[in-house]
């Protein structure tokens, strides 16, 4: 998979198909980039990591400081490669449980979560995503279509998938 924009625009970013999670689509990944504007002075937290495209999308869009959040030993350990790769210095890798690492983290600018389809409790992780927000930030959440959820601002819908956005 390619970044789409920013300064490593079409740097390829390698991941293994052997693991099962689904990369965010380039489509799903332009519509996120294309709500949320500039990254500029931003700390973006991404949960749920599985590949770090979203991350690295963040970086190469002007995020200062991204956190990958990822309960996956191996899929921490391909993510932490390919950041290698990028001339990007403020990355920040842990291997946690996303709603453990909620309750006790920092706040964040933006806060990016596409947690397994069917996982449960999106309502519980919105709630606590949305306390660890700064004034004036925004949380995303990817997940299925069918999901009903309360209270977001914006969505968008692509196939099976849809992006939720909350605003504090």
């Amino acid at each position: 998979m390619k970044i789409l924009s920013g300064k490593f625009k079409n740097q390829t970013i390698f991941f293994s198909k052997k693991f099962k999670y689904r990369p965010t689509t380039s489509i799903v990944r332009k519509s996120l980039f294309d709500a949320l504007n500039s990254l500029e002075n931003k700390d973006f937290l991404d949960m749920y990591a599985g590949s770090g495209m979203i991350g690295f999308e963040a970086s190469s869009r002007g995020a200062d400081n991204v956190t990958f959040i990822e309960m996956n030993k191996q899929h921490m350990m391909q993510i932490r490669k390919s950041a290698e790769s990028i001339d990007f210095n403020n990355f920040n890798f842990l291997v946690r449980d996303s709603l453990r690492f909620l309750r006790k983290c920092d706040k964040y600018d933006i806060i990016f979560a596409d947690p397994p389809y069917g996982i449960g409790n999106l309502s519980l992780l919105v709630e606590l995503a949305c306390k660890k927000l700064n004034p004036g930030g925004i949380f995303i959440l990817e997940c299925s279509k069918n999901e009903s959820l309360a209270g977001y601002y914006k969505s968008g819908k692509f196939g099976d998938t849809q992006l939720l956005y909350w605003k504090v």
